[in-house]
């Protein structure tokens, strides 16, 4: 009988019945002979819990208690476990040391895109102390050749930027306007810009190629613009695809990232200073005469209205200043959409009424982007000025 020590450890009450009361033997009606009796539910726990604890005290694990003719091994030295907070500090450890060598690697195998990208960031501090700790990197990659998977990645999408043109290439274009327009010679438009040329130059592109006379190229780079050649040459991405593209109209649309200080011989001009202002008309202008050569059209579109008041001061300073350059430069149409994205009293509204009297969504969550219907708003107003210069309804 169990003598309910094994309970008393495991928290039960030992078994507290009259004698008499334990399991009985059960007769055997085929040998005739009392069997053995079933082991006890103490001495299943105790197998289960601690395997051979039962035998100990009579239950099923052992035959007989150990003696000088049953061999026993001496019980194993376990190491005790450690604490379960150790465990989980070396765990984390190992995660957060595996995680920090892969951005590591990760860094090595792209330290030049990421090198580029952080050079488009605003000048500053935070710019500057970046581009210091990220010089180690990048000049360990190009000594360990790591960055060539990336760059055979670049130049297979065509991002490799390769040879260029020059500008006398495509001064020696014939002149592009006026010329008819027709389904077999149709007019060959290119749209460029920054992000805001993204939903607008796919909406244009779209609109513009169901007329079934106008096919159209987008050339759209995030985070760039006029006011840092530094980090994207635009001048001469202007140069290359008019070379290559042969386009007879350009739009575009700058000036997302533009409202930023800029660096001139050493100097930091801060946005909007008069120096600044200077420089940045010059830089419009420069990209209005490469798009002008050969006689091409070029359609500048400015800004719509943006949410935020000192960002939408800056904007507007940009669109007054395209809209003075391109009254300087022949071929150059300014078509302003300020007012097409205010409300009734000329303030910024996220929702407009469509030509169907719904009011729909125009802007993203930014307050600086277009939603689709927004860039199908901008594409149909800049069509249609295009559509009347080149005299496309006529010809359908």
């Amino acid at each position: 009988m169990a003598d309910g020590r094994g309970d008393e450890r495991r928290g039960r009450r030992p078994y507290e019945g009259r004698p008499g009361d334990e399991p009985a033997a059960r007769f055997d009606e085929a040998t005739r002979r009392f069997a053995e009796p079933p082991p006890s539910l103490d001495d299943e726990w105790d197998e289960w819990l601690e395997p051979g604890a039962g035998a100990q005290r009579g239950g099923p694990g052992r035959s007989r208690p150990p003696g000088p003719e049953t061999p026993t091994r001496a019980p194993e030295r376990r190491r005790p476990p450690a604490p379960p907070g150790r465990r989980r500090r070396a765990t984390a450890g190992g995660a957060l040391a595996a995680m920090l060598l892969g951005f590591f690697v990760a860094g090595l195998l792209d330290a030049r895109a990421i090198e580029s990208r952080i050079s488009g960031e605003p000048l500053g501090a935070s710019r500057s102390v970046a581009l210091a700790l990220l010089k180690p990197m990048t000049l360990l990659s190009g000594a360990l050749q790591l960055d060539r998977p990336a760059q055979a990645i670049d130049s297979a999408l065509g991002r490799s930027g390769g040879a260029h043109h020059t500008l006398a290439q495509a001064a020696r274009q014939k002149p592009l306007w006026p010329r008819p327009v027709s389904y077999a010679r149709p007019l060959k438009m290119y749209v460029a810009g920054d992000s805001m040329a993204q939903v607008f130059g796919s909406s244009l592109v779209n609109l513009a190629e169901k007329t079934n006379v106008i096919v159209g190229k987008l050339d759209y780079h995030v985070s760039t613009g006029l006011s840092r050649p530094d980090f994207f040459d635009w001048p001469q991405r202007l140069v290359d695809m008019i070379v290559e593209q042969k386009p007879d109209a350009a739009v575009m649309l700058f000036g997302a990232n533009d409202a930023q200080d800029v660096t001139v011989d050493g100097k930091v001009l801060h946005v909007g200073s008069a120096s600044w202002r200077q420089v940045y008309a010059q830089r419009v202008s420069q990209a209005m005469d490469i798009l002008t050569k050969g006689g091409r059209r070029v359609y500048w579109v400015g800004n719509p209205i943006m949410r935020d008041p000192s960002y939408r001061s800056r904007v507007s300073m940009m669109d007054h200043i395209y809209q003075d350059e391109a009254r300087k430069h022949p071929g150059v149409t300014y078509i302003p959409t300020w007012s097409l994205f205010a409300d009734k009293k000329g303030s910024y509204a996220d929702y407009l009424r469509d030509a169907s009297g719904d009011l729909v969504l125009m802007r993203a969550a930014d307050g600086i982007h277009l939603t689709r219907a927004g860039g199908d708003r901008m594409a149909q107003a800049v069509l249609d000025v295009i559509e009347k210069d080149w005299k496309i309804s006529q010809t359908q």
